[in-house]
């Protein structure tokens, strides 16, 4: 894609997604990749009920409209291609927690929250929100990373919102062969080196990540080879931080 995109820069908002909807509503429409940036958040959000804490000016974060050229089947190949899109920016040693999470070992360096518009067709368009911890706080968690430490640099968070939005709309919607993307996938899936720790019906217990499945269940494999397939609100990962 050619040209110049849509860049909105915000110095506070309630959150991103939620600005891209007031947009969607009172355009009637937005040109693909459409990007909205806020140098803070007051009502950051995570999956459910969770909430996204920021230090103004620490975090990038970052909405893009995406508008699919054929209708996606599957709310899992979103966060696939979102996935698979967004690693060659991060440092190497970054893979992605399913759902929703950046993972640098057991550190938190980010977290996505995908909003997907439905039609009779399928998935017909997007709202992608992109939380990244660049620059370390004072008030900083010990479970979290920061980007610039990392990558040995001081990049702002516009320039790493510029990047994803430009790199987002070169690659996210491309095509992909037969079993190309679920193995691109599988290579940025957290948890299958080593076996860390869950909670499961009240128990922890240790396992490896097997695989996700196309509904959003997650497979984990026991220290005894036992493979176990789990809904997302069944299992909750143990933080050790």
């Amino acid at each position: 894609m050619s040209g110049i995109l849509p860049f909105y820069q915000l110095k506070i908002v309630d959150s991103t997604q939620l600005e891209l909807k007031r947009m969607l509503r009172q355009h009637g429409g937005l040109e693909s990749f459409s990007a909205v940036l806020a140098g803070h958040q007051s009502m950051g959000r995570g999956r459910g009920v969770s909430k996204w804490h920021d230090s103004p000016e620490s975090s990038m974060l970052l909405s893009i409209y995406v508008k699919w050229p054929v209708p996606l089947k599957e709310s899992f190949e979103v966060n696939q291609r979102v996935c698979v899109a967004l690693r060659p920016l991060l440092p190497e040693e970054v893979l992605f927690k399913w759902p929703n999470d950046l993972m640098i070992k057991t550190k938190k360096l980010g977290g996505m929250l995908i909003e997907n518009h439905w039609s009779g067709m399928g998935i017909k368009s997007s709202s992608i929100g992109i939380g990244i911890n660049v620059n370390r706080t004072e008030e900083a968690l010990e479970r979290a990373a920061f980007l610039n430490e990392w990558v040995g640099a001081k990049r702002t968070p516009e320039e790493v919102a510029r990047a994803i939005q430009q790199r987002f709309a070169h690659e996210l919607t491309r095509s992909f062969g037969a079993g190309e993307l679920a193995n691109a996938f599988k290579e940025v899936l957290w948890g299958q080196d080593q076996p860390q720790p869950y909670l499961i019906h009240g128990k922890e217990m240790a396992a490896t990540v097997d695989a996700v499945a196309n509904n959003g269940r997650l497979s984990l494999r026991f220290e005894d080879g036992n493979i176990q397939s789990y809904d997302m609100d069944e299992v909750k990962w143990v933080d050790p931080n």
